[in-house]
């Protein structure tokens, strides 16, 4: 019987040693993480019997076996802690705040797995080490805007901030953030002006329905004052008629003179 209990009490001794033996990590976050690029990104965790976890990403343009959290392009060596970001467990907890926006060697879009374990080991010498992991898909950031401009009738012209871009409809894509103005015109309306203002990743659409000008009724012209009066041209002597016949009249008086003189 003493025997048996003895053997009983070793048993539970082994298996008390065998739980505090092996230490248990994890990480308090989702199955994965959505984020952009740019953000800062809160991860944590538990970890038992470890002062010290160690983090590395795996991505597009990372290598193969990992890097540092802070350096896209700084592979992580299997026992060299200076190569991991070393993060330090204080009751049991540990905490990081990985800033994708100050990352040296940038970040691409795209899926990428952050590992922390509790040995600086590589992502090719995980097995038979305690470590958690969590996907993180980080996604390209915004910094544009898109507007659609549309009207009713369609086919005015688009002045934005006074220069024409166009006729309705049209899109305008990757338009920087700030102020528009827009002024719409179009032949026989009234013209229609506003502004928009664009944040980044903004979508906005920016429609008006077009005003008829009250065009006035046009009177009749009238025929008889309209009409123009065409005046005959006065045909002019000729240049050498007068002459011809002052010659014919001095003649004839030289002739009568003469038969006047015979007479008598």
């Amino acid at each position: 019987m003493n025997t048996r209990q003895n053997f009983c009490s070793l048993l539970k001794c082994l298996v008390v040693i065998a739980m505090v033996s092996f230490p248990f990590i994890g990480i308090a976050a989702a199955d994965t993480i959505t984020a952009t690029i740019g953000d800062t990104i809160p991860l944590n965790g538990t970890v038992q019997l470890a002062d010290t976890v160690y983090l590395f990403v795996t991505g597009p343009g990372i290598p193969a076996q990992g890097a540092r959290m802070e350096n896209s392009n700084a592979p992580v060596v299997t026992g060299d802690p200076d190569t991991f970001t070393q993060v330090m467990v204080t009751h049991d907890r540990w905490t990081y705040s990985w800033n994708t926006a100050r990352v040296s060697g940038g970040l691409a879009p795209g899926s990428h797995t952050v590992y922390v374990s509790t040995e600086p080991v590589a992502k090719d010498s995980l097995s038979g080490v305690k470590y958690a992991e969590v996907g993180i898909i980080l996604k390209k950031a915004v910094t544009t805007g898109r507007l659609d401009v549309v009207t009713d009738p369609g086919d005015a012209e688009i002045y934005l901030n006074g220069k024409y871009s166009g006729n309705t409809p049209r899109v305008f894509e990757s338009l920087l953030p700030g102020e528009y103005t827009i002024r719409l015109e179009k032949q026989g309306y009234a013209t229609e002006q506003g502004s928009v203002t664009l944040a980044a990743g903004d979508d906005r659409t920016f429609s008006r329905s077009l005003t008829p000008l009250n065009t006035p009724a046009t009177t009749p012209a009238n025929p008889e004052a309209s009409a123009q009066v065409k005046t005959p041209e006065t045909s002019l002597p000729s240049p050498t008629a007068t002459p011809s016949l002052l010659v014919c009249v001095i003649a004839a008086l030289g002739i009568a003179h003469l038969l006047t003189r015979k007479r008598s």
